[in-house]
């Protein structure tokens, strides 16, 4: 009887586990100089949508791979992402300056755009992992997916923004937050969002699919 202490759902959780770890803090550390932050969040979304598939390689390697190939695109990507929210942000805090009633409704209003801005970001550079084509191509389907996946956009942002307003309700859970965020908390939520992705894209890929048969 062949028996291989390696193959078995407790050894493969914590092989799992171990993959979630090296990917978390190689995008930590690729994220640090900031600018790089959207080829570093394509990265782990390559490598992310790949283990939702069962088509995962060397974690490591595929990492590096998507961040140079990424690179030029999803930076812009970012720009445009940190552009609006800074924007965002500026005329956030301007609202101390207007009446409380114009200031309480406006003040919904930028919350509700912050956000829509985070998921589409999270559609943007998921698309940016997983499709071949433009900035432009690439931020129009993300504003797109957003309301198009209305369901779908819905549990990425409770996904995406729970475990963060979890971690600043306290100081215990700042600590606890940041002890996550450093070691697995981006892997968890990539790889959450990218099962709801993963849906989302199949259905993108099949007419390209039975366009290709064709």
């Amino acid at each position: 009887m062949n028996f291989n202490l390696f193959d078995n759902p407790i050894m493969n959780a914590i092989g799992r586990i171990a993959d979630f770890i090296i990917l978390n803090v190689l995008w930590v550390i690729c994220s640090i100089p900031i600018i790089t932050i959207g080829a570093s969040t394509t990265a782990l979304y390559t490598v992310m949508l790949k283990i939702v598939k069962n088509e995962e390689g060397y974690i490591a390697r595929d990492f590096f791979k998507a961040f140079r190939e990424n690179f030029k695109q999803s930076t812009a990507i970012w720009l445009v992402f940190l552009l609006l929210g800074i924007i965002l942000i500026v005329d956030y805090s301007a609202l101390v300056l207007m009446p409380e009633r114009v200031a309480g409704i406006l003040r919904v209003l930028f919350l509700i755009m912050g956000v829509l801005l985070i998921s589409g970001a999270v559609y943007a550079f998921a698309l940016q992992a997983r499709f071949v084509n433009t900035v432009k191509n690439t931020l129009k389907n993300a504003a797109i997916l957003v309301f198009a996946r209305l369901p779908f956009t819905v549990l990425i942002i409770v996904f995406t923004l729970v475990p963060v307003i979890a971690t600043f309700l306290t100081v215990q859970t700042i600590v606890i937050g940041f002890s996550l965020w450093l070691f697995i908390g981006a892997a968890l939520v990539a790889w959450l969002n990218s099962l709801l992705l993963r849906i989302i894209f199949r259905k993108l890929e099949e007419p390209q699919e039975r366009s290709d048969e064709e």
